[in-house]
């Protein structure tokens, strides 16, 4: 489940009208989702994250493993919505850094919740080459967790390094380099109102 749009070879041009100046010092970026827009993405997760773990922990709560930084956003506005018991943990796994294109991977936090015969809950802001998710799902079977499941905010329409399935998806985008509401760009615009897509020049 996602909110997608009909991306083409043709979509630029239809964003060019759409440049406005975002507060992070990132200069004038096209828009592609607003605030409201991703909100109402995430609470459509929420529904179905609902349905699908609601009924599977009547005695142990959900871990909800928030992945730092980039999830911190979308957490934030997911919980309220989710209608059972769950702990909220964080795991980090860096592979970007000051860049915009993917290297090794860095493991910065480990979670403190047990994970071994839990439900957990893997909320990431975005899917990209798939390979940080892939790595943080085989941690968790390596953990022992019972199940898990997986939400991302933002899932790019491109080809995967890795072969990552997730479970619930707020928002589709074409395969550039974006940012806002969690995401960023070299360390800037996660607390852009929306998501945006980073300048070519910058």
């Amino acid at each position: 489940m996602s909110l997608s749009r009909p991306w083409t070879t043709t979509w630029l041009p239809l964003l060019t009208n759409n440049a406005i100046m975002t507060p992070t010092h990132l200069g004038p970026a096209e828009h592609l989702f607003s605030a409201e827009e991703v909100e109402t993405a995430i609470q459509r997760m929420a529904v179905a994250i609902n349905k699908d773990l609601e009924h599977l922990t009547p005695h142990r709560p959900v871990v909800l493993l928030c992945v730092l930084a980039g999830a911190v956003v979308v957490v934030g506005q997911l919980m309220p919505h989710l209608h059972f018991p769950l702990v909220l943990d964080c795991v980090q796994v860096g592979r970007y850094g000051a860049e915009t294109s993917g290297g090794a991977l860095q493991w910065r936090t480990r979670p403190k919740e047990p994970l071994a015969g839990a439900v957990v809950l893997l909320v990431d802001d975005i899917l990209d080459e798939g390979i940080t998710l892939q790595a943080l799902q085989e941690y968790c079977m390596a953990e022992g967790a019972a199940a898990i499941h997986t939400a991302v905010m933002v899932r790019k329409v491109r080809p995967r390094a890795a072969d990552v399935q997730v479970d619930y998806v707020g928002l589709e985008v074409p395969d550039l380099f974006v940012f806002g509401y969690g995401l960023d760009a070299r360390g800037l615009g996660r607390n852009a109102p929306g998501i945006f897509v980073l300048p070519e020049d910058g």
